[in-house]
């Protein structure tokens, strides 16, 4: 966080977040990353967990928002791994198909959020802000 003075006004500049999103659906994938670039994150996409996996091991996130049906490696086996690998990376998980409700909740509880797509912005908002007060503050 950088702060500047001007003017008897203090300025604040919080650091971008790094959030990868991973998701098989490209017009998914390219909504989410404008939202975000939107909100001033810093952001990269994958299509699948087994690429995320690799991105996820060269670079360095905050936040994760996977889908949970991909192929070659779904958002559950790719949540499995970030517990393990990379426990304090935040996880959000969306789906395009209708789960149950104890499926949402058992999801979300690892995660910072578990939703239906499309994406609503207010959700996407609350776990950068989220983010932003925990690593970049």
């Amino acid at each position: 966080m950088n702060t500047r003075q001007h003017n008897e006004v203090k300025e604040v500049y919080i650091d971008p977040i790094r959030v990868l999103v991973v998701d098989d659906e490209p017009i998914i994938r390219d909504l989410l990353k404008a939202m975000l670039i939107s909100m001033k994150a810093k952001v990269d996409v994958a299509t699948n967990g087994v690429e995320a996996q690799r991105k996820i091991l060269a670079g360095s996130y905050q936040l994760v928002i996977t889908d949970i049906n991909m192929p070659e490696m779904d958002g559950i086996a790719l949540l499995d791994w970030l517990r393990k690998k990379k426990p304090d990376i935040e996880t959000m998980v969306m789906t395009g198909i209708d789960i149950s409700d104890e499926m949402m909740e058992a999801i979300g509880k690892s995660s910072l959020e578990c939703f239906v797509k499309p994406p609503e912005p207010m959700i996407i908002r609350n776990a950068v802000l989220h983010c932003q007060k925990k690593y970049c503050m």
